[in-house]
């Protein structure tokens, strides 16, 4: 057994808890599916659409609970720049070479985890300076949590005098991870890394979710899409769970990695072959 997952065998369960780590993440996968289904096939079913809202707060919790227990903080962040890299490659590659009206394949959910990971460091190493007493530290957090905002600046440069930004070059510049690019933006890797903040206080890790999702629905108040703040409701399976790894092993520590894209892009394939 490893330490990690000793640490959470031991770890004293939450009062609601009934659903261990793998069930969530097997639990926001099927919705997930619902809500990709929406995205390639049934665009008018917004109901769909509503199903998959909590999808990304669950698997931003998770990703927030796999950075404080994971034994190789640097082996996790890499995990997830190389699967932004080669979703924002297969994104490419499939959207020039095999086109589908009215579909753009854009998601990558693990930019947005990359960069809250990063923000979890800083976190870690921005608190340790304070209670240290150590310049040094807190200076280096600060130059860390400046990278993702820094990196944003290729994409504003090449942006259009409209305001737009051209096809190829928003490709282009989507590989050099930053807050403006990534999938939720700020909002969820503010989120995210809220969750791992208070990591340690359960019930108050859903004060975050509910404060963006009632900034979501004030903000798209009126239009025909406001269903983002929907995701408030992740909170329910959220303060079910047990802080608990589950079963299933590298199978379920890993089921995310592959699943994600792999859904994804079967779904696209047979999108693009339906409509020839």
């Amino acid at each position: 057994m490893s330490e990690s997952t000793q640490l959470q065998t031991q770890q004293k369960p939450w009062p609601l808890g009934l659903f261990s780590g793998s069930t969530l993440k097997y639990f926001a996968a099927a919705l997930m599916v619902c809500d990709h289904l929406h995205q390639m096939f049934f665009q008018e079913a917004i109901w769909l659409n509503m199903l998959g809202r909590v999808v990304a707060p669950i698997f931003l919790f998770m990703c927030a609970e796999g950075f404080h227990y994971t034994r190789n903080r640097k082996r996790y962040l890499l995990q997830l720049f190389i699967g932004y890299w080669a979703m924002n490659a297969a994104n490419l590659a499939l959207s020039i070479a095999l086109p589908v009206e009215n579909v753009m394949l854009i998601n990558n959910i693990f930019g947005t985890m990359f960069i809250s990971a990063l923000y979890m460091l800083f976190w870690d190493i921005f608190t340790a300076g304070i209670k240290e007493k150590k310049a040094g530290k807190i200076l280096g957090s600060i130059g860390l949590a400046l990278l993702p905002v820094l990196s944003m600046a290729p994409v504003m440069l090449l942006m259009q005098g409209d305001g737009d930004v051209s096809r190829p070059v928003l490709f282009a510049v989507s590989f050099i991870p930053n807050l403006l690019m990534v999938e939720g933006g700020f909002a969820f890797v503010f989120l995210a890394v809220a969750f791992y903040a208070l990591h340690k206080h359960h019930l108050l890790q859903m004060l975050p979710l509910a404060v963006i999702s009632g900034l979501s629905f004030y903000t798209r108040l009126g239009t025909p899409d406001n269903i983002q703040w929907l995701m408030v409701f992740a909170a329910i399976p959220l303060l079910l769970y047990n802080g608990r790894r589950g079963r299933g092993g590298r199978f379920s520590k890993y089921f995310f990695y592959i699943f994600y894209p792999a859904h994804i892009y079967i779904m696209y394939l047979i999108a693009w072959a339906l409509q020839r």
